[in-house]
């Protein structure tokens, strides 16, 4: 299921990375946020895929650096690498809870 989903979000991605002028966000540094959320749902939906897909963080930011409008941060690269690392580690743990596995050693 999660991987018929991957493919669109993946394209949806690259839609919303490489478009040009987006409009600024009123929060400040909010536009770090949106960068986090939309590569943790990359890393969950990819996890099991996730040593193809974790350079698709670094390729979308440094992409930046050639569409009009838009421009290439250090910042935005590490909340996407960030947010892509969180949504893996979430996607594992939610796996491991579904399968009876315990993240805590007992015993």
């Amino acid at each position: 299921m999660r991987r018929r989903i991957l493919v669109p979000y993946v394209v949806l991605l690259l839609f919303l990375n490489l478009m040009p002028a987006v409009p600024s966000s009123p929060v400040p540094n909010g536009d770090k946020l949106v960068h986090l959320a939309e590569f943790a749902v990359l890393g969950f939906l990819g996890r099991s895929l996730w040593r193809y897909l974790v350079p698709l963080p670094v390729v979308l930011e440094s992409l930046q650096l050639f569409v009009p409008g838009r421009t290439f941060s250090f910042a935005d690269m590490g909340a996407n690498l960030i947010g892509f690392a969180l949504g893996v580690l979430l996607g594992w743990w939610h796996e491991g809870r579904d399968k009876g596995a315990s993240l805590l050693h007992e015993g």
